[in-house]
């Protein structure tokens, strides 16, 4: 049953985490050049030589993504067992809770390695806490067609 509609908040889950692969966290502003803040470090239109090494903030953010990818998809397709469905969508969103702190820990670092740049956060901040809230709707979509279930059965 996987045109049922949490199906498809799990798909925009993974969506959304692939676009905080390569969507910006921040951007600073150096003279009019804009430099992006990306999970693999950073990233300008001109060739500025990087003062500043790849931070491990970095690689664990990737590792929570790439965990979050396997797990959303899993979870799309254990539509028959919803009670472990529900179960890991709470673990999907303490994923996603380590993610955005991971996230902020690491424009932090950023932030203090180029002290004297304009900072701003980009769209792959909030990616995120909208994948949070799209679990949290699928998870109550579930325990709705878990109950339809269940009231199915006492019928019989």
């Amino acid at each position: 049953m996987l045109q049922r509609i949490q199906s498809v908040f799990l798909t925009l889950v993974l969506v959304f985490a692939v676009l905080f692969v390569f969507l910006p966290l921040g951007k600073f502003d150096l003279e009019g050049l804009k430099i992006a803040l990306k999970v693999t470090g950073l990233e300008s239109s001109a060739n500025i030589p990087a003062e500043f090494g790849q931070s491990w903030y970095g690689y664990v953010l990737l590792i929570l993504v790439f965990g979050i990818m396997v797990l959303t998809v899993f979870s799309i397709f254990q539509f028959k067992r919803r009670l472990y469905q529900i179960q890991l969508g709470k673990f999907n969103i303490l994923l996603h809770v380590g993610l955005v702190v991971t996230a902020f820990f690491f424009t932090d670092q950023w932030q203090d390695n180029l002290p004297n740049l304009p900072f701003s956060y980009g769209a792959g901040i909030v990616l995120p806490l909208v994948a949070m809230i799209l679990i949290l709707m699928a998870n109550r979509a579930i325990k709705k067609d878990d109950e339809l279930v269940r009231s199915a059965d006492r019928i019989r």
